[in-house]
Formats: structure tokens, sequence, C-alpha cells
């Protein structure tokens, strides 16, 4: 097998990594420097996800390893602050190669859609907070006699959007023939 590889920076704190496909497992350097490695025997878990870069959306592609080893790349890479360089093609291309080889190893590996379960409660419950918040600033205001009582309404619709979007649901299993491109 040619070796196949991407590069992704995931935030400001992390170096530019070099996700390289090999013959025998997918591996991560910095710097040239081997970080970590997953052998494809050792893949438990390949999880597709939707995650924040910035003020837009991305799609990360999260695998780990028997040992909680992960490699995470996703569709957009940091360059600066707030500034998110859209690699969708490449992401693509290197996800259904990914795929492809993983593909064999299915009965041994979890193909799973969605955020871990544990995101959705974090989410969630930050959204809660933020609609109480707005709720408590709106009726402490209320009860002051105060007509900016309303400025507290912004928070608990933006808390309750949250609470909403992130609510906690099971991650949902996926055939990778679908990422592969034999869909």
């Amino acid at each position: 097998m040619t070796q196949v590889t991407y590069t992704d920076r995931r935030n400001a704190a992390s170096p530019e990594q070099l996700i390289a496909l090999e013959d025998t497992r997918i591996s991560v350097s910095e710097n040239g420097t081997l970080k970590r490695a997953i052998a494809f025997t050792d893949i438990v878990e390949v999880r597709m996800g939707v995650e924040m870069a910035g003020r837009d959306s991305q799609i990360v592609c999260r695998i780990t390893g028997k040992d909680g080893t992960r490699v995470i790349f996703g569709s957009r890479a940091w360059t600066s602050i707030g500034v998110w360089k859209n690699q969708a093609d490449r992401f693509l291309a290197f996800n259904a190669c990914v795929h492809r080889t993983l593909a064999p190893f299915g009965e041994t590996i979890r193909f799973v859609e969605g955020q871990p379960l544990w995101f959705g409660f974090v989410m969630s419950g930050l959204g809660l907070l933020i609609a109480l918040m707005g709720g408590g600033f709106a009726i402490y205001l209320a009860l002051e006699e105060s007509p900016l009582f309303a400025g507290g309404i912004p928070g608990i619709i933006i808390g309750v959007y949250l609470a909403w979007m992130f609510k906690p649901r099971a991650p949902k299993p996926y055939d990778p023939d679908i990422y592969a491109g034999k869909a």
C-alpha cells in the first residue's frame, strides 16, 4: 500500500500534525517526530462527528485504539485566531481511504456517528445554566420593576436552544462503506 497522508492542526495549542495511513497502522507525526500510532488490528472505534471550528462547523474523525490512544483529524485546520482553513476536499479523500482500509476489520471496530454521550450532557447542562441565569436576571429586574428585565430573554432563548441542540443522544452505528465511497 502506498502511504497516504493528511495534514491537520486541531487548535492554537497544537502544532501541525501529519496523519499517515501506512501498511499496518495509522500514525501521527509532529515536526517529523512520530507521536502516536495505532495498528489497524488494535482499533476499537471510529467516530464521525460534527464540531465547531470558529464560527463554522467541521466533520471530525476520531480513531481510538485498545489502549486509549486517539488519532483525530477534521475537515478544517486552525490557522490563526478565529480563522480556520477549509480542507474538506482533502479530508473527504483521506477519510474515504481510511474507511476503505478499515472496512475489513469491521467486526472488531465499532463505527459510530455522533458525539459521546458525556458531551451531550455537558453542553445541555451548559445551555440550561445559561437559560436559568437569563431567567434569573429577568425575574430579578422584573421584581425591581425595571423595564430592563427583557435583557434576560436572549439568555433564556440561547440557553434553551443550546440545551435542545446538544440534548444527549446515543451514538448511531454506521456502515463504513458509506464513507469509503462504496455506497
